[in-house]
């Protein structure tokens, strides 16, 4: 497995244009923290902002029938935003890119560059499915790579817990070659041998897909407390 960071620059300036409206009240993105793509075309995000709630609310309220819905919550200096929206045709199809190659987000997703207009993102997965996501992503978005090694567990930051149940599809969905590419297996038959539905595994493995199975079984956490400030991989290679 291979570890690839790289920066996303989108041409126009913004991935999104209702992210345009929020910086130009004042409102900052800082972080991704996820993404889950639904099959309606949707997506639900949740994003570490800074900035005025009110400016938030007034922002999303000019976007129309592109929000679903959102939610504002602060945790502690910081104010979280989980937002349902239908994405513009960029991000959509940054997106489909990820999926089509199935490799492992590294959450969170870090804003960078002037004015936190590009974004930061980091991959796991086989060096082949890694080389053809840069490939295409280039097509449609400037991309600068920051850094590409080997994957390395025991080193690697610490993944949110899992419950049982989550590790339990994790682990068929690995046995079953769901991380191969091509797939090997669908959400159906991961389900039929799980005893439970299609949308069930789905659900689990869109939740759990940025973190790398040997670590998650594992539970271990290597990183320095600098590496925990900076909320980054360390400098060996990581998740």
């Amino acid at each position: 497995m291979r570890y690839v960071t790289y920066v996303l620059t989108p041409a126009r300036g913004y991935f999104d244009a209702g992210a345009e409206r929020l910086r130009e009240l004042g409102v900052t993105f800082e972080s991704i923290q996820h993404i889950d793509r639904l099959t309606d075309g949707t997506i639900i995000t949740q994003k570490v902002v800074r900035g005025e709630r009110a400016a938030v609310r007034n922002a999303l309220k000019e976007t129309g029938p592109t929000v679903a819905d959102y939610q504002l919550t602060d945790d502690g200096e910081r104010t979280i935003l989980q937002l349902h929206y239908r994405p513009s045709d960029l991000t959509r199809e940054l997106l489909a890119i990820h999926h089509r190659h199935a490799v492992l987000l590294d959450y969170p997703l870090e804003y960078a560059g002037l004015e936190n207009r590009s974004l930061r993102v980091s991959e796991i997965g086989r060096e082949e499915a890694l080389r053809r996501v840069i490939e295409e992503t280039r097509a449609i978005v400037d991309v600068e790579i920051e850094r590409l090694s080997d994957y390395d567990p025991s080193e690697a930051r610490p993944f949110a817990d899992l419950t049982d149940r989550q590790r339990e599809v994790l682990r068929v969905a690995v046995e079953e070659g769901y991380y191969e590419e091509p797939r090997q297996v669908t959400y159906e038959e991961i389900a039929a041998r799980l005893e439970c539905s299609a949308g069930t595994v789905g659900q689990h493995l869109r939740r759990i897909e940025a973190r790398l199975m040997s670590t998650l079984i594992a539970g271990d956490d290597s990183r320095t407390d600098a590496d925990r400030e900076r909320g980054r991989a360390p400098t060996g290679p990581s998740r």
